[in-house]
């Protein structure tokens, strides 16, 4: 993409800019896209500075300058010959040295010194001096209210600011602060926070600040965005008014119209969307490509264009590698938090007593360390938590220290909500999904969304995983000279998670997938995904943060 195509906003208005057409909603919505982004205020004055130099038809006697030091500086200067030294004030970075910082001030100037010979503008020129004025007045704009040293008030309550933080006359500087009881907060933009008392906080500039404890409420006065983090998340109220609550171990925020939520995880290990073309099954989160063998082809997909369909024989899998595994808790299977795998499928099982079909497998050397996703009918197990008998079934199974090597199954019985083996065998796709909290000890099987089987094992019980044991897709590692746990049918989408995926998210990937979308709300594509990503929450509701990820649940 290009620099011109990534900034294309900022670029718009620009043009209105040099075309004497800006308006002040432009010029404030410009001052949203600036702030703090050095890249997107370099285009900028790029992008001025190239108009300044086309707007005339003869060799052009300015010029424009950014220097940048300790501070941003942009100067309007004859390139040649005496002129006038027309100077705009610095743009200050949004967190200014802390060692000195200086009294407040109401403004900043600009001066003009007027040259000791006449400078006179040739014609053609006057239209670049009247850029010139804008830029100035745009600048000056840009500039009062960039500049400020503080970046809100205390209206009530009482404040303490600790490490480098610091209250003068109710203003406040970027820095850490303590309520010493409930205290009201106008931001420089003019929104209204009120924080509860023992609340702890840092404000790093008049739209951004981190929450560490208490409660804060967010009342907006403009349609600026505040951003606030958290230990594992980040919250943009997009105009919006919002809730946070960090007074217990999960989170708790209140949405407002347009609230944003940017998880500290929500990006998988390992990502096999099955975009794309060949046999490799490109892995777009990590490393683990996969190479599909003769059973397995390409067809279109159940969510994008490309999935992978197995045809029930000894090559129906692909092999995506160990995760650079050599021992157990080693590789990028191994896991720490917990687990997800997830998929989208379209089975032909034929249910039959002992037929194994597997979805996804990881083995070790020693296959009680295995970790496996499948459809089975067998008899006799003494490794099932909860106990019992089963035909055909959706097992999950996993190593537990402590616990050993035990499988959760999900009867297709078509009872109490679950689906039949025949449901699932309707010719349309199913989403599927199978997580391990460590943190809460729950084992859980979802089928389109909703929790169809789970078992609690002791908070805090750990897995063992990862290891120089290979991975498939479609069959076991294990399973080189048979076809008796191969798979039959189509399979899409396959994501490996180092944590459980709350319930909130797996219902959410499972209504995205239905409109034609990936996991991550974005349209299907053979391109990497992004390290961070956000959503949209619903408006005016209230969620509990994950707070090993940060991401939202259900109640």
């Amino acid at each position: 993409m290009s620099r011109s195509d990534e900034f294309d906003a900022i670029r718009q208005i620009a043009d209105c800019v040099c075309n004497e057409t800006v308006t002040p909603e432009q010029v404030k919505t410009l001052e949203k896209m600036l702030l703090g982004n050095q890249r997107a205020q370099q285009f900028y004055f790029d992008y001025i500075s190239m108009h300044v130099h086309l707007t005339t038809d003869i060799e052009p006697n300015m010029e424009v300058v950014r220097r940048s030091l300790h501070i941003d500086e942009t100067i309007i200067r004859p390139i040649s010959g005496q002129a006038a030294n027309l100077t705009t004030a610095p743009l200050e970075p949004s967190l200014r040295p802390l060692d000195n910082i200086p009294e407040p001030r109401a403004a900043i100037t600009s001066h003009y010194q007027a040259p000791e010979q006449s400078f006179k503008l040739r014609a053609g020129h006057w239209f670049l001096a009247a850029i010139v004025f804008i830029l100035m007045v745009m600048g000056y704009y840009l500039v009062s209210l960039l500049s400020q040293d503080y970046y809100a008030k205390l209206e009530s309550g009482n404040l303490t600011a600790s490490k480098v933080g610091q209250l003068d006359d109710h203003y406040l500087f970027a820095g850490d602060y303590q309520v010493d009881n409930h205290a009201e907060l106008s931001l420089f933009g003019g929104d209204k926070i009120y924080l509860s008392e023992s609340a702890r906080f840092k404000l790093f500039n008049r739209t951004e600040l981190a929450l560490y404890q208490g409660k804060l409420r967010l009342h907006p006065n403009t349609s600026h965005s505040i951003k606030i983090d958290g230990s594992n998340f980040t919250i943009f109220s997009e105009g919006g008014a919002l809730d946070l609550d960090l007074t217990s171990t999960e989170p708790t925020v209140l949405t407002g119209e347009n609230t944003i939520l940017m998880p500290k995880r929500w990006r998988p290990k390992h990502y096999w969307s099955f975009e794309g073309r060949g046999d490799r099954a490109l892995d777009f989160a990590g490393e683990a490509h996969g190479i599909a063998d003769s059973g397995a082809t390409r067809v279109s997909g159940l969510v994008g264009k490309g999935a992978f369909d197995f045809d029930n024989t000894l090559n129906a899998r692909i092999n995506v590698g160990s995760g650079g595994g050599t021992v157990p808790a080693t590789g990028t299977f191994a896991v720490t938090d917990g687990v997800t795998i997830e998929a989208m499928i379209k089975p032909k099982y034929s249910g039959e007593y002992g037929e194994l079909d597997e979805i996804f497998r990881k083995d070790q050397t020693d296959d009680k360390l295995r970790m496996l996703l499948s459809f089975q009918h067998d008899s006799g197990k003494k490794i099932l938590k909860p106990e019992g008998e089963f035909g055909p079934s959706l097992g999950f199974g996993l190593y537990l220290v402590g616990q050993g090597y035990n499988e959760l199954k999900m009867s297709l019985d078509g009872k109490d909500g679950r689906p039949s083996l025949a449901q699932l065998k309707d010719g349309n796709s199913h989403h599927v999904v199978a997580t391990y909290n460590v943190r809460t000890g729950l084992k859980a099987i979802y089928i389109n969304g909703v929790m169809q089987a789970h078992y609690q094992y002791p908070p805090g019980s750990k897995m063992l995983s990862g290891g120089s044991g290979t991975a498939n897709i479609g069959n076991s590692p294990n399973a080189l000279d048979n076809h008796g746990e191969a798979y039959a049918g189509t399979i899409d989408e396959v994501a490996f998670y180092d944590f459980a995926l709350p319930n909130y998210m797996v219902k959410l990937h499972y209504e995205w997938v239905r409109q034609g979308i990936n996991y991550f709300g974005q349209k299907p594509n053979a391109d990497p995904l992004p390290q961070s990503l956000s959503l949209q929450l619903p408006p005016k509701q209230s969620f509990k943060l994950d707070p090993t990820t940060g991401l939202p649940k259900l109640p």
